[in-house]
């Protein structure tokens, strides 16, 4: 077989290779990219759930991570740090916290989906996805809608794995150093003049005596704005795009809104936003006749875990009555994704919306461009129409 590539999560249709990843090398070494891939539903999960064996305080949980980013995020560290780091975030980020953006979320969806009606051709990322998260990312934080916009550039930049020219700065680390500039000047700002946002909360947050320090508040932060503009874009481009080609989906979820919850994670699963992360083994493991040493680079491949026949009938077919729902789009175990209600919540929202503008849905693959890092999949430009008839 030939090796994995990073490239191939930008491709129109990644998932027959990974059929074959999964069907004849589940354990695959690619030399080309020193990368690890495992392809299976139950090696992937297995290995998100057993964190003493398959760490992500070692390596970080992206590609290629920065150093600069392991053992400081939620998500590149491990028990007992995590378990406090997270302990404190959950405090703040709470299940009521998104039950009072419930009525701006919908507000705003329904804003938005007047003017798609009324344009009928639309960029779902430049006039859907974008001012969406600025509107309830920034809102959640206390930043104001028109810095969000601004700083999309970094947030978008964040996932890239690009080679910088000798002696500049790639661009992932380029973003992150004005993210965080950005960030420490605004927990500069709140620990003067406190408010009610999550910054707030979470630089107030106290267990037992220990807080979280500035750092981490401005780090944790960053995780919430990058991580949930990324996926939040990546899952709305990625169901706009699967209804295009379902048309009788399209179809029964707009006469039938009481479904939208249910094509939701159908659409999760059939094509994830996040394609995978990585995990760094504390111990050569033994794996489908090889030998994965400690300290390698080890990618959990979501995307394919969630098309995997043994566990999926039928994968590659977008069935929203589907019994089994367990897909890994946010993740397992510890590190399952602390937004997944808010990110639910959202695409619920703007789908319901949207479907009922519309008795048209098209997009225009040649206008389109996907986004091009290892770790997710979606579309960067997706041009919709979306009309009454």
């Amino acid at each position: 077989m030939r090796p994995y590539r990073l490239s191939i999560v930008a491709s129109e249709d990644p998932y027959p290779s990974y059929r074959a990843f999964r069907d004849r090398d589940p354990a695959h070494y690619s030399p080309p990219e020193d990368v690890w891939v495992l392809t299976r539903y139950k090696d992937v999960e297995d290995a998100f759930r057993d964190w003493r064996t398959w760490s992500s305080g070692r390596r970080g949980n992206l590609l290629n991570d920065m150093p600069e980013r392991i053992g400081r995020t939620l998500g590149t560290t491990d028990p007992p740090d995590h378990r406090f780091a997270r302990g404190l975030v959950e405090k703040t980020f709470t299940r009521r916290t998104v039950e009072r953006l419930s009525a701006k979320i919908d507000g705003l969806a329904a804003k938005l989906a007047g003017e798609a009606r009324e344009r009928r051709r639309i960029e779902m990322v430049r006039d859907i996805s974008a001012p969406f998260n600025a509107s309830i990312l920034g809102a959640m934080f206390g930043l104001p809608e028109q810095d969000f916009l601004r700083l999309r550039r970094w947030l978008d930049d964040f996932f890239l794995r690009e080679e910088g020219a000798v002696g500049e700065e790639t661009p992932q680390a380029r973003a992150m150093r004005n993210l965080s500039r950005y960030l420490d000047s605004v927990a500069g700002d709140r620990l003067e003049r406190p408010s009610d946002d999550l910054m707030s909360m979470m630089l107030r947050a106290d267990a037992g005596g220990r807080k979280l320090s500035r750092e981490q508040v401005v780090i944790t932060t960053m995780t919430f704005l990058t991580a949930g503009f990324e996926s939040t874009n990546n899952l709305f481009t990625n169901l706009a795009h699967a209804l295009a080609l379902h048309q009788a989906v399209y179809r029964r979820v707009r006469r039938r809104p009481e479904l939208v919850p249910d094509f939701v994670e159908e659409g999760m699963r059939w094509d994830a936003a996040a394609q995978g992360f990585v995990r760094c083994p504390t111990r050569d493991v033994a794996m489908h006749g090889k030998t994965i040493p400690a300290g390698a680079q080890v990618l959990l491949h979501i995307g394919s875990a969630n098309r995997d026949e043994r566990v999926f009938p039928d994968p590659d077919r977008l069935e929203i009555d589907r019994q089994r729902k367990r897909h890994l789009g946010f993740g397992k175990g510890i590190h399952f994704c602390v937004g997944a209600p808010l990110a639910r919540l959202m695409a619920q929202s703007l789908f319901e919306r949207l479907l009922g503008a519309s008795r048209v849905w098209e997009v225009d693959l040649d206008g389109a461009s996907r986004v091009e890092t290892p770790n997710f999949r979606g579309f960067s430009v997706l041009p919709l129409r979306i009309r009454e008839g």
